[in-house]
């Protein structure tokens, strides 16, 4: 009995190291965005459009959080162009 409890506890460890493993590998969207501090770079993203919806998300230009534009220019990571 004790060495099934502790398969079901190393099951239950497992599994849900893969899923918050795998929520972190998801595309961040929009509604899921972190805007309060500086939680991302453009190489979390896979594409532009993604970056994109994050950088206006948390404010665009006025409030560029996470610099994913360092050049000021408005455009978000252009190195995913």
């Amino acid at each position: 009995m004790k060495k099934k409890i502790i398969f079901l506890i190393v099951i239950l460890a497992v599994a849900s190291g893969g899923f918050f493993y795998w929520r972190l590998s998801q595309p961040v969207e929009e509604s899921d965005a972190i805007c309060s501090y500086n939680a991302y770079n453009c190489s979390d993203f896979s594409t532009y459009a993604e970056a994109r919806k994050v950088f206006e998300y948390c404010g665009g230009v006025n409030n560029d959080i996470h610099v994913l534009d360092r050049d000021k220019d408005g455009v978000a990571c252009e190195s995913l162009f």
